[in-house]
This record gives C-alpha cells, structure tokens and sequence, in this order.
C-alpha cells in the first residue's frame, strides 16, 4: 500500500474514533463501567488464588513430573520446625521443654500433625527389624519360653520353670534330649532366669546396675535431634490453605504464642521456628506490610503530583476512573484466560499502575495543551487521538509485547504474569485512548477553551540552532558514560540466587535457619531418591557416601536390619513362640519366690556354667554373671529389713521388672507380625516409606545449599546418585536456571519485538535507530549504576527490566512522535508528560527502597534508577540525536518520511 493511502487510512480511522467517542461518550464510560464491574464480579467469584510456590514452575518442565510424582506418593513433607536449644542448660531441660511444647501444640485443631520423639513402644516394635540376626536368633532359640514371660503366669512358677530347664540340661541321665531340644531348654531356661535375675535394687550393690537383659531395658523417648545430638526438633505439619495468600497464617500465629508461653517459663533455653512454610509466610508477610506501607506513601506523592500538574483534582480523578475501569477488565480477563492469579502473576497490579497510568497522564497532557491553545472540544479530542492516542497505542504495543514474550520462556509463573500483564497494558490503553477522553469530553461540557485555560497557557520553546550546536556535546557525554557502566555492566552485574539474603535483616525464621545450618545441614533440605525395595535403597545409599558434597543420609537403614528370608523365618518363629502360654510340668508348691528358691536357682545355673566352660566360655561366662546375680537377689531376700520394705517390698520389684519383660514381648510380637511401614514409627514414617511400599531415601547437603554454589554441586552429586531424583532443592535449582534463562530469553526477544513494533509505527529505520539508541543507552546507564551501587538482580525485581522497557519505548515514541510532529521546534508539552510519568513510576516502585525486605528494596532501587536512567536519556540523548541528524540535513526525522 502505498505511503500516501496508508496516512490517509490511519487519519480516517483517528477521525472515526474521535467521533465515536463524540457521539456516544456517556454509552461508552456506562459500558466501561458496566463490564469493569462485571469483570470485578467474575474474578471474586471465579478467579482462584493459589499460593503454592510449587505451582509457580509449569508442569510441563521435565524437572516437575518426578516431584509431583513424589508429593503424590510421599505426600506433603515441608514441616515446620521449632528448634529447641539448650544453650547451657542441660539436655533433660530441654527434653522437658520439648515435651511442654509438644503437648501444648497438639491442642491446637490446625495443627494435625506434631511430633518431637519415638516413643518407647515404637522402638520396641521395631526391635525384631532392627537387631541383629543373631541376636534374633537367640531369642527364636529359646522356644516357648518367651510366650511363658508374656503371659500371667507368677514370677515363682517362672522361677521353677526356669531351673526345671537348667536341671534337664545339667543332668546327664536326660538321654531322651537331642542336641536342639539342649539347646532350647537352655536357652528357655536361662532367658526365664534372666528375666528375675534383671531385677534392680539401689541398696545392693550387685544389684545397683542394670544387667545385660535386653528386655527388661527401660527405654527412654528417643527425641528428634540434629547429628550431635544438641538441638532438639519438633516437627509440625499445619493445615495449609493455599487458597489464600496467607496459607498458614492462623497456624503460625497460633505456633508462635505458645513459642512465648513456653519461652517465658522456661528462659535457660533458645526457641525458635524455620522451615520452608515459615520462611515463605514470614517473607509474605513483611511483603506484604512493605507494600501496604509504601504504596500508601507513594499514592499520595503521586496523587499531590497530579493535582500539581493538571491543577486540580478533577482530571487526576478522571485518570483513576478509567484505571479502574482497566483493572476490572484485566481481572476478568484473568479470570477468563487463566483462572487463578500465583504469588508471581498477582504481582501484574504493580504493573498496571506503574506503566498503565502512564498512558492517562499522556492523554490529560494533550488534551489540556489543545484546550489551552484555544481548541474546541471536539477538535481536542480528534487532536488527542491522533498524537497521544497513536503513541499509546504502540507504546502499550510494544510494553505488552514484551511481557507476552514470556510465554515462550521455561518459568511457569513468569509466563502466567506475563500473560495477564500484557493483556492488562493493553485494556489500560483502550480505557485511557477511549473512556479517559469520554470522561474529559463530558467533564469539559458547557466549559470555553478559555476556561481551562485559567492557569495561563503552557508556553512552548523552541530548540532552534542553539539546541542543535549544544547536543554535540550531550552525545559525546553520553557516550563517555555508556561506556564506563557499560563496563561496569560487565564487571559487576549479577544475578542473586541465594534466597535468604533477600529476606529482611533481623527476621527470626532466617536467624534460626542460619542457626541449624552452621550447626549441621538442615533437616528441612533434602533430596528425594525413591527405592522399589530395601536391596535398592542399600545401592543408592553405597553410592551416596562416596560424594563429598552429600552428608547425611536418611533412610528406612537407620531403623532396621536389611532384611533376608532368614531373617522373615525368625520373625515368624519369633511370634508363634511368643504367644502367651502356660508352663508345661507341675506347677511349684511356692507360690511366692523366696530366697531359698532363688540360692536353688543361682547354684543351678553354675553348674551349667561349669559344665559348658570347655565347650563355649562366652557362655559360660554370661551363665556365671546370671548366678551370681541370683546369688545377690537371694542375700537380698534373706537380710531383708522393713525399711527396705521387707521381703514384700523385694518381690514388687521383681514384679516391676517382670512386667517389663511381659511388656517388651508383647510389642515385639506386635512389631514383628505387622507390616514393616506400620511398624515404623510416626514421626518419620512418612519420610521413610509410603502406603504403596515404596521407600524412600533422603540425601541431605553437606554445605549450605541456600549458596548457588553449594546448591549446584549438591545437585550433580545427588544426580550422579540417581538420575532420578527429585526434591525441593532440584526444583529450586531448576527453576532458578529457568528464570535466568528466561530473564535472558525475554531480554534479547524484547529488543527484537520492540524494534520492530517502533519501525512498524514510524516506518523509518533512522526514527527507529534514535528511538532504540536513547532506550538501550538506558538500560545500560540502569544496570551499570546498579551494579555500581550493589544492587543485583534477584527474583524480586528481575521483571524490572521489562517495566522499564515498557516505560522506556513509550516515552521514547511520544516524544519522537512530537519531535516528527513540530520538526523538533517545540516538546516541552510531551516532555513535561514524560517527566510526569517518569517521575510517577520511579516514586510508586521507588518507594520500595524503604521496605523492610531486601527483595522489594532491590526492586525499588533499581526502578529508581531505571526511570531516572531511562528519563534522562530519552529527553537529552533522543532530541539530541534527532536534532544532530537534523543539523546536517537528514530529513528522514521529519513527519512523513521514510528511511
């Protein structure tokens, strides 16, 4: 199409839209107005908020179907942890402590999870998993005589039941035994003894120490402890309502209160709280206040801004208007498009209303400059479109271009913001082209161009030969200064992938992660490798201890015994051994224990030492220590006096030790006939085994993997253990590579498309090479004094660079639009909206510079710098180019023309 007709085309369609709005300016703000509340009533009603940080990454990343695979099956392991230590207290201090809280803790209905040691109970079931085979053995050996120890039977009848065996063994006359049966009655025999002989007494010195016999063992709570065994964890799984920003807002405060209940009763030890989900609400949450508390600061610099520029509150008014307009639409639009807003697209809000208002204040700006030259109403308004309007459109082009280039990047929640802020610049465009001019057609009804004009008009200067001598020595400036940030761009920029350093300074959840890991490596990392069987779960772990950058390594290994079919045998001989029975013979004619029966048995069981000193001294030894603890406990017996409490008081504590044993029995049968992931105890089932019989193996850093370096070694060893891993720290590491892949990616595409999109709107190359020269120098001038001042780039502000892009090409078109307009005679209309929106975006994001997290403080730094940045070079290096090629007779910048 010709030059010529294409001008005509673009007039005609600016006239039709200005008449348009002429004839139905009311219809058109009722209809804006109509569908920004339907909008708004989609999204609260339809439009879901989704505050899982994992569905932040899309599922179609090839790191994600593992890790979903695994929290399916595994289900949800990102605890909690309060962290207990003593400090210089002792360690059964802080075992109280932990009790305390454990208990107070379950009493609060969100927290459906809270667990802070094995019990007692639990470690006895395990025990036919975990010791060892011959120790297993041992017990299987001696017969039915553990189903004699777990029933009622009395302690004299087990005592004579017990020398009966030792009797049958010592006598030689007892031909009808064959080596096995020995051997259990034996065994039986001693193991009955044993359980009497285990008796301890505090007044008798022989008797003062345990004795050797495992079952009669008073097993303490084992308490979930770092590898040295100082700190004390409790770990806690809230409810989690990830439909709401703050997920375990109610939870964690309620966490907390009882965290200074019990810290003020028991100050001789530290607690705290850390974790993943604490981390993440406690950044929220300062987030959150910073945001509030800046926004409201900025909003009302802003706002006395505005009121400054347009001399009153009514345009500003009507500027908020049609944003408000834009905002509803854009949320029924996300509504519609995406249905859910993550912790990264809700963000689209900031920039609609750094780069959003910028359009209105364009728009207000011309249209006061033509009603204060004396232009009617209608004449404003054709004039409106045709420059503001026209630069709005391809300035939002291009901003929304550059966002929606992130759909082609790797990050999910980089690709859904992207999405919804692009098409949300450009709804902000349509309300400011078509309902702000409605809404300033209609407030200007009944009024002369002469009264708009009460504040004098703007005057206008012209550049003339002046300007055009002096902007030799702004480019040569300008090129000094690109160059030296240019290399500090490449010196010093960075990108920040440590987490923690962008949290805020003094936040207690941070001081306490930094606490657990310079003590050891956190419980709370770890990579997940998933085993079909125990054989395997044996290999990976091989494999994992010959990396360096591995430390512990947690799995089902550290509670049992790899199992073997000889080993199933025993069990199930074990438990049909110990069912309780009743002892076979006749029974005592004492129904009591003495200590003449106890002598009886002592001197019994010496002389099955004695007979068994050349064939097995071990035992025989074993045998001696069992006799002479007989030996002790009848002398006990027989001296004993009623402050000791008599012979009454000496046989309740037999009886206390008997019910031990019986005890201890009856749960190792009940462990070893149940399942093994049943049998595992609840504070670390989950992380050990799932209900589908798969296990799995936690591989926890050596390092601290918050540092990029240590995450990325940590990352190729486990990898080099099994291919297949997964976990928080691969997706995190994955997925920090995704952003600044992406970050990448969206850069270099962005320059492509917004290229092209400036040529396509001045459809001159020279035009456009002045337009990109003043946006890029910018840039450069933003990084390279970021870098300089060390501010780096992170997850907080990298979608920075697209905001300024966005506010950089659209500033740049408006004021080449006025350069081409007037041949460069007069701008200070448009550079005063451009300094205005400048301004505005550098004091909303700005203001961030005094938040609490050190995230949102980058962020404000560096859209401060960047609109300064990108302000100075599009109003001193842009006229200064065009008017240089101006001056030695290039033409190509003039309206029209054509490169």
């Amino acid at each position: 199409m010709p030059r010529s007709t294409q001008k005509t085309s673009s007039s005609s369609d600016r006239l039709v839209i200005g008449r348009l709005i002429q004839r139905g300016a009311t219809a058109i703000v009722v209809l804006a107005l109509l569908v920004a509340i339907l909008g708004g009533y989609a999204a609260a009603r339809f439009l879901q908020l989704d505050a899982d940080t994992n569905n932040l990454i899309a599922d179609d990343r090839p790191f994600m179907a593992p890790f979903r695979a695994w929290i399916e099956e595994f289900g949800d392991l990102e605890f909690i942890y309060v962290v207990v230590d003593p400090v210089d207290a002792s360690e059964a201090e802080a075992d109280r402590v932990v009790d305390l809280l454990v208990d107070r803790l379950r009493e609060i209905p969100e927290l459906p999870e809270v667990q802070g040691w094995v019990t007692a109970d639990e470690q006895w079931r395990l025990g036919t998993w975990s010791m060892s085979e011959s120790d297993l053995e041992g017990l299987v050996r001696a017969g039915d005589a553990t189903g004699l120890l777990a029933s009622e039977t009395s302690n004299a009848a087990i005592l004579a039941e017990g020398m009966r065996r030792i009797g049958r063994v010592s006598d030689v006359r007892a031909l009808d035994l064959d080596d096995a049966a020995r051997i259990e009655n034996a065994a039986g025999g001693v193991l009955l003894l044993e359980s009497i002989a285990a008796t301890r007494l505090e007044d008798v010195a022989e008797l003062a120490t345990p004795s050797d016999f495992a079952l009669a063992r008073s097993l303490e709570r084992e308490y979930l402890v770092n590898p040295d065994g100082r700190l004390r964890f409790v770990e806690i799984m809230p409810r989690k309502d990830f439909g709401t920003l703050a997920a375990i807002e109610g939870p964690l405060a309620a966490i907390r209160k009882v965290l200074v209940d019990v810290g003020r009763t028991h100050p001789e030890v530290d607690i705290g709280l850390t974790g993943k989900p604490v981390l993440q609400a406690d950044e929220l949450a300062t987030s959150d206040a910073d945001m509030t508390r800046c926004a409201a600061a900025a909003f009302a610099i802003i706002a006395i801004l505005f009121i400054w520029m347009f001399r009153g509150i009514v345009r500003p008014l009507l500027i908020v208007i049609a944003f408000a307009c834009a905002f509803g639409w854009t949320y029924g639009a996300a509504t519609l498009l995406v249905g859910r807003l993550n912790l990264l697209s809700i963000v689209f809000m900031l920039v609609l209303v750094g780069v959003g208002l910028d359009y209105g204040v364009h728009i207000v700006s011309r249209w006061l400059e033509s009603r204060r030259s004396g232009t009617s109403r209608e004449k404003a308004l054709d004039e409106v479109v045709r420059t503001a309007g026209v630069g709005n459109l391809f300035g939002a082009t291009t901003s929304a271009g550059v966002f929606l280039l992130a759909l082609l990047t790797d990050f999910g929640g980089l690709r859904e913001l992207g999405l919804i802020a692009g098409v949300g610049l450009i709804l902000c465009m349509i309300a400011m082209c078509v309902v702000l001019p409605s809404l300033l057609y209609l407030s200007d009804r009944g009024r002369e161009s002469s009264d708009v004009a009460v504040d004098g008009a703007t005057t206008e200067r012209h550049g003339g030969d002046n300007a055009s001598r002096g902007s030799g020595w702004v480019l040569v400036v300008g090129t000094l200064a690109t160059g030296l940030l240019a290399f500090a761009v490449y010196e010093e920029a960075r990108f920040e992938d440590n987490l923690l350093e962008l949290q805020a300074e003094g936040l207690e959840s941070v001081e306490w992660e930094h606490r657990v890991l310079e003590d050891s490596s956190s419980a709370s990392w770890f990579a997940a490798s998933i085993a079909d069987s125990i054989a395997q779960v044996e290999e990976i772990t091989e494999r994992a201890r010959t990396e360096p950058a591995i430390g512990a390594v947690r799995s089902v290994l550290d509670l049992i015994a790899p199992p073997t079919p000889a080993r199933d045998r025993l069990r199930a001989t074990f438990v049909a051994n110990a069912m309780p029975v009743e002892p076979r013979g006749v029974r005592p004619p004492a129904t009591k224990i003495d200590a003449t029966s106890l002598r009886r048995a002592s001197d019994r069981v010496r002389t099955l030492a004695r007979n068994a000193r050349s064939v097995d001294p071990s035992g025989a030894t074993r045998l001696d220590a069992l006799a002479s603890r007989l030996r002790a406990l009848s002398e006990a017996f027989r001296t004993a006096t009623s402050q000791q409490g008599g012979i009454v008081g000496r046989r309740a504590a037999v009886e206390a030790t008997r019910a031990r044993v019986r005890h201890a029995i009856e749960m190792l049968r009940s462990g070893a006939e149940t399942p093994l992931r049943d049998v595992l105890p609840e504070a670390v089932r989950k992380r050990l085994m799932a209900g589908s019989g798969r296990f799995l193996v936690s591989l926890v850093p050596a390092g601290d993997v918050w540092n990029p370096e240590g995450m990325a070694s940590f990352v190729e060893a486990v990898r080099r253990v099994d291919p297949d891993v997964t976990g928080v720290p691969i997706t995190q590491y994955e997925s920090l590579r995704d952003m600044r892949r992406s970050f990448i990616t969206m850069g270099l595409l962005s320059l492509v498309l917004v290229t092209i999109l400036v040529w396509a709107d001045f459809r001159s190359i020279k035009a456009t090479l002045v337009t990109m020269i003043a946006l890029l120098v910018g840039l450069v001038w933003t990084v390279g004094i970021a870098a300089m001042v060390g501010v780096s780039f992170n997850v907080a502000n990298f979608f920075a660079i697209p905001i300024l892009l966005g506010l950089g090409v659209d500033s740049g078109i408006h004021l080449m639009h006025r350069l081409r307009e007037t041949s460069g005679a007069s701008i200070s209309g448009t550079a005063k909206a451009v300094v205005i929106t400048a301004i505005t975006t550098g004091i909303g994001f700005g203001s961030l510079i005094f938040a609490n997290h050190r995230g949102l403080q980058s962020l404000g730094a560096l859209m401060a710098i960047g609109s300064l940045c990108c302000l100075a070079s599009t109003l001193v290096l842009l006229p200064s180019l065009a008017r240089r090629l101006r001056a030695c007779g290039d033409e190509a910048l003039s309206a029209g023309e054509s490169a």
